[in-house]
């Protein structure tokens, strides 16, 4: 088992590393990618501080929450497009185009290749500069955030993490049964919008969807509840569960999407 890590883990050190060789021989692509970033950070902050010219508070967060609550979103989001959105994404064009058969053909777990394969490397200037940013805006929040706080947000940050991949991960294997489904990439990024906005705005039948079915208000507002009013053993506990099932549903639709794959050559 622990030798099976190591591999997997040097492995994904090998793929990170060529990935940043084939992104820094464009440059302008490289850079072009954090541009596009800046660009929406500064919209959200834009929308959101319209909003709170008008009202004090949305449900619990104030303000300075929101602030809070946006450069979480934004760890996420980065986290998600630095691992996962060079990959996940372009699975229905493998599959049509039958580049699905050279990631199958290799000695190592399909659906790990798959979903790492291609690194967003740059996406790791963001993510330096999003930490520091969060941790200045924490350092001067109005009341003290002690590290037990802190300890609880990255677990319930990584939970949400996982949660994210597998809700991604199940709608991109649709192409299995669809043939070509290229939609499903841009069903995903609408669906996981909801994840962008305070669950406070979410009451009734509609919230208790989004906490089960379609998890989005665990992947960024519980964290930040978490990091900023302490830590809660049931959003925790449910966080848990529902990263397991999506991640343990993520590998049963893949075998069986694997069953109806017609690869390239039939």
């Amino acid at each position: 088992m622990e030798d099976s890590v190591r591999r997997y883990i040097s492995l994904w050190w090998s793929l990170f590393q060529n990935s940043l060789t084939r992104d820094m021989e464009f440059k302008a692509n490289f850079l072009g990618g954090l541009f596009v970033d800046v660009i929406f950070y500064g919209i959200q902050f834009f929308f959101f501080s319209v909003i709170y010219s008008y009202v004090d508070a949305i449900g619990v967060f104030t303000k300075e929450d929101v602030m809070i609550f946006l450069i979480v979103t934004f760890l996420t989001d980065t986290l998600y497009m630095f691992f996962f959105a060079g990959n996940l994404f372009n699975l229905n064009r493998w599959m049509v185009r039958g580049d699905l058969d050279f990631f199958l053909l290799k000695p190592v777990h399909s659906q790990f290749l798959v979903s790492f394969r291609y690194i967003k490397s740059y996406a790791v200037v963001s993510l330096v500069i999003l930490s520091i940013l969060l941790v200045s805006r924490v350092v001067i929040y109005s009341q003290p955030v002690p590290l037990l706080n802190w300890a609880a947000f990255i677990i319930s940050l990584g939970l949400g993490w996982i949660i994210w991949y597998g809700v991604e991960f199940i709608i991109s294997t649709s192409c299995f049964w669809f043939k070509n489904f290229s939609v499903s990439g841009w069903l995903s990024h609408e669906i996981l919008k909801f994840s962008t906005r305070p669950d406070s705005i979410y009451t009734g039948l509609f919230r208790k969807v989004l906490l089960s079915a379609i998890p989005m208000i665990l992947i960024v507002s519980i964290p930040t509840r978490i990091l900023l009013y302490g830590p809660d053993i049931k959003y925790l506990g449910w966080q848990l569960i529902v990263a397991l099932v999506f991640l343990i549903n993520s590998r049963i639709i893949w075998k069986k999407g694997l069953l109806r794959y017609e690869s390239a050559s039939s």
